[in-house]
């Protein structure tokens, strides 16, 4: 399960890009949650952890997902997050949450459930840093399962599904075929050829 150095750089690249999209990101938040609420504005989650099932789906390797969300969360905070150093620190959490998704099924599986439940655990341990920096009387009952509810769905999908729509986009375009995501397909199709031909 060694690294091998064109995936650390595909990693690093992806996560930088990644880090940049957090950044513009919070930055939007600012003007939706003056709208609408900080809750409300929960349906921005998902995009906060996109960088780890991106570059778990490609790679496919342990550490992986954390790794990636780290280093995205760490460009957030170090080219200017107005959200300061919590940007790395929730970056870290949520890191955990969706590299546990991947470790669930012993790194196996990386359909779209899986990418979807990445994005979903995510979202809780991301909460649960929430809780542990604001103090679990910062929320009441209702909004903490509301914004969690919130946080989960936004995670599934602008994190999970989200992510396997941009890989597979950028597999038909060839440029992912020496990564493990490119491979395991091609033994698929070889498979399933063979027992076609039986």
């Amino acid at each position: 399960m060694t690294w091998k150095m064109k995936e650390i750089v595909l990693a690093v690249v992806l996560s930088v890009i990644c880090g940049v999209i957090y950044l513009g990101w919070s930055t939007l938040w600012i003007p939706i949650s003056a709208v609408i609420g900080p809750v409300g504005a929960g349906f921005m989650f998902g995009i906060w952890v996109i960088a780890s099932p991106i570059v778990a789906y490609i790679i496919r390797k342990p550490g992986a997902a954390f790794v990636a969300e780290v280093t995205a969360a760490a460009v957030e905070l170090f080219t200017g997050s107005h959200f300061g150093l919590a940007a790395l620190l929730v970056g870290i959490f949520q890191g955990i949450g969706s590299e546990t998704a991947f470790a669930i099924f012993r790194y196996k599986r990386y359909n779209l459930f899986t990418l979807m439940l990445s994005g979903a655990l995510a979202a809780v341990f991301g909460m649960i840093y929430n809780l542990l920096a604001k103090g679990f009387g910062y929320y009441s009952t209702e909004v903490l399962l509301t914004t969690l509810g919130i946080h989960i769905i936004s995670g599934m999908i602008l994190g999970g599904w989200l992510a396997k729509v941009v890989v597979d986009t950028l597999a038909k375009t060839g440029v992912l075929e020496q990564y493990a995501i490119m491979k395991e397909k091609r033994k698929k199709e070889d498979a399933n050829g063979h027992v076609s031909g039986l």
